[in-house]
């Protein structure tokens, strides 16, 4: 009998499909709401500048 060490080639395609799905997802809805995380943070260090 063979012994099979390591992984196949297809098995390691499948990780890479799935990572780039879940970067396709995700970085769309970062760059969307950046511009609302940034405002969010200025609001809070003006508040905390005030205090």
């Amino acid at each position: 009998m063979k012994k099979e060490n390591g992984f196949t080639l297809i098995e390691m395609m499948v990780v890479m499909l799935v990572i780039s799905v879940l970067l396709i997802i995700t970085i769309p809805n970062i760059t969307k709401n950046n511009s609302n995380i940034n405002n969010k943070g200025c609001q809070a260090f003006v508040k905390m500048v005030q205090a």
